[in-house]
């Protein structure tokens, strides 16, 4: 059919395969060792799933590296804070990418009282924005940990702004 609808016949069409890390180069034809990328069978990650990306140079004897961005900040900051922590959590990222972190997860999970979250989907943009603007976005793979994703939309915005992963 077009488009494809039918997930029995175009399996490979339908597919919620999703890839998360580096991107190899679309031109690189000659290329002889393309970056490893990490395949889970959705995008879509379930506590473990989330807890091995976390840790996964321990299952992948260090091929593969995570970095942990808290987007997070202190209440007393107000809301001038949220332009703050978006810089700052713009540059921790730039910072990984170039110390060779392959993944980065983008994580609410530090909300508390005495701490506001960036909304997630404003988080991921600048980060991912931020990448492409200084040439390195296609060097990570970027996971997204949060609590405001409860919609289909919300995954699908997620995805649409550059997540690879997702974990609710």
């Amino acid at each position: 059919t077009n488009p494809p609808i039918d997930p029995i016949r175009e399996d490979l069409v339908m597919s919620l395969v999703s890839f998360i890390g580096p991107k190899p180069n679309l031109l690189g034809i000659d290329e002889m060792n393309p970056p490893l990328r990490l395949e889970v069978s959705q995008p879509v990650l379930d506590f473990d799933q989330m807890e091995a990306i976390r840790h996964i140079e321990r299952y992948t004897d260090g091929k593969f590296r995570s970095f942990e961005l808290d987007i997070t900040y202190p209440v007393d900051w107000g809301k001038e804070g949220i332009e703050a922590r978006l810089a700052s959590i713009c540059a921790q990222a730039e910072d990984a990418v170039r110390g060779g972190y392959s993944i980065i997860v983008i994580s609410d999970r530090m909300i508390e009282r005495e701490r506001v979250a960036i909304p997630a989907l404003l988080a991921l943009s600048a980060i991912h924005q931020h990448l492409v603007y200084k040439g390195i976005r296609t060097s990570t793979g970027l996971v997204v940990e949060t609590g405001s994703a409860r919609e289909v939309h919300h995954f699908a915005l997620l995805a649409g702004y550059g997540a690879e992963a997702i974990h609710p």
